[in-house]
């Protein structure tokens, strides 16, 4: 802050901020408003002081999707109430801030779910609205965007709007990445099942063709999935892999009594969230020199992990019943967190295929991987399906999720192992999840989402003054004042 301009409202403070990932690091005014009128108050500030501000929900962004080096972010955690509950339409209204799994424990023991939830259970709606999240049962309930009803947004001005599905907003707000407003509240779409409980088998596959013509068999026969790949197997074994796939299951069970079961499954989770922590904290710096042996140690265990997967379907002991909390987030509590895997300089990057190319899609993938001197230390596919999401990342097709850990020595040979991955993706028609990147270029996001000109006509509109942005919309190119947009690619140039 300048010196001689005017305080900052009482919950605004400069506060240094960082990736998910850790990689990187800003300093920021942060705003944490608990009313619509304090986030009136904080854009009123940043217009008067000539502040940019970036939307920020529970900081659970692998990338610079919500961060704003130097400028404001908006963070919307104190937000975070439940508003109203209809059981009966099974819709939820809440709070910006609030986090996905907050939205289970409310609605769970009712025999609701929230699709689309990621395994990073903590996100903030607002967060998964913004970003378009994805979960374990994409192809069947669809990104994020499927799941919401109506949502409250904040203009520049401060003035607020219902945006419901038919309006001409909608597709611009979601998975938008905060460019058009700040988002104070959403109603939210939930599902019915017929007991907490899924049923899990975990399926190996040999190859990539086993693997698909599995997946295909499981998109019929279940309601969720997650394949675990081998990135370091080649040749025939490319695409070596282990489908777990999960299907609800009927349990007998009073409200009271599943109310208890819940309980203990939500102590389970955050028992290990804590036990997760200690133990990284503690271990992390011998995962993180381990990881200097990355190739030989990251092969020999996914050819364990694959052998032992191989067994227990041998031996008809590939299933179990769980609760879905496990399946669905238990992970994001139990596997080293981002910041250890990736590593000082390292990155996440998902990217999305066609259903038609995915077998040459993942042979590609694969060998560029390959060809890096660190293969990625973590390999997760999904399926997914299409929605109309100006900056959409889902299509009907699979993603990859790829986990990097570059030495330093490395960086610049794995950064351009990386960049093949995306020209790759590119050049199948794929695309980019941006909640998961810190390395496309603008170039490159051009290609990527070519209706990116029609969310930039629209904030033209509506934030003339750019007020709205984030570092990753600088790094994309599409941060500039929009008074005029004839310097930009046209679409599909």
């Amino acid at each position: 802050m300048q010196s001689g301009t005017p305080a900052p409202p009482s919950f605004m403070k400069w506060k240094e901020l960082s990736s998910l990932v850790g990689s990187i690091r800003t300093r920021s005014l942060v705003a944490r408003p608990t009313s619509i009128d304090q986030c009136r108050e904080a854009l009123v500030y940043c217009r008067q002081h000539g502040m940019t501000i970036c939307a920020r929900g529970a900081g659970r962004g692998y990338g610079d999707l919500a961060l704003n080096d130097g400028q404001a972010l908006m963070d919307m955690r104190a937000m975070n109430r439940i508003l109203d509950f209809n059981e009966d339409a099974a819709q939820i209204t809440v709070e910006a801030g609030i986090r996905l799994i907050d939205i289970y424990q409310a609605v769970h023991h009712h025999l609701l779910v929230l699709p689309a939830s990621p395994t990073e259970s903590h996100s903030s709606v607002a967060g998964a609205i913004c970003a378009n999240v994805n979960g374990k049962d994409a192809w069947r309930h669809g990104s994020f965007a499927h799941q919401v009803v109506s949502m409250t947004l904040m203009l520049a001005d401060g003035e607020t709007l219902k945006v419901d599905r038919s309006h001409e907003l909608f597709n611009a707000v979601v998975g938008g990445i905060g460019l058009i407003g700040i988002i104070v509240d959403a109603t939210l779409q939930l599902r019915p099942i017929p007991s907490p409980f899924v049923e899990i088998e975990r399926i190996p596959a040999a190859d990539v063709d086993a693997m698909l013509a599995t997946m295909a068999r499981v998109e019929q026969s279940h309601d969720a999935a997650v394949v675990w790949v081998d990135a370091y197997a080649s040749g025939r074994r490319t695409g070596r892999s282990v489908i777990h796939a999960a299907r609800w299951i009927k349990r007998h069970n009073t409200q009271s009594q599943r109310r208890a079961i819940l309980e203990a499954g939500y102590r389970r989770l955050e028992n290990h969230r804590r036990f997760g922590l200690a133990l990284h904290e503690k271990f992390g710096p011998i995962l993180s020199l381990s990881l200097n042996f990355q190739r030989p140690m990251m092969a020999a265990f996914n050819r364990l992990y694959y052998a032992g997967c191989r067994l227990l379907a041998s031996t008809g002991r590939s299933s179990n019943s769980e609760l879905f909390l496990r399946f669905g987030f238990e992970a994001s509590f139990t596997v080293p967190p981002a910041h250890l895997v990736c590593g000082s300089h390292g990155y996440t990057v998902q990217l999305t295929f066609p259903r038609s190319s995915a077998r040459e899609a993942i042979v590609e993938l694969m060998r560029i991987c390959q060809s890096s001197p660190c293969p990625p230390v973590t390999t997760i596919l999904r399926a997914h399906k299409p929605d109309d999401s100006l900056i959409s990342f889902s299509e009907d097709g699979y993603s990859l999720n790829f986990e990097f850990h570059p030495k330093k020595r490395h960086e610049t040979a794995s950064r351009k192992a990386v960049d093949q991955l995306i020209e790759a993706t590119i050049r199948r028609g794929g695309k980019i999840h941006l909640a998961k990147d810190q390395v496309l270029r603008p170039e490159q996001f051009y290609r990527v989402f070519p209706r990116y000109r029609e969310l930039l006509a629209i904030k033209r509109r509506l934030d003339p003054e750019g007020l709205f942005t984030s570092d990753l919309a600088r790094r994309v190119g599409i941060d500039p004042v929009l008074n005029d947009l004839s310097g930009m690619p046209e679409i599909g140039s």
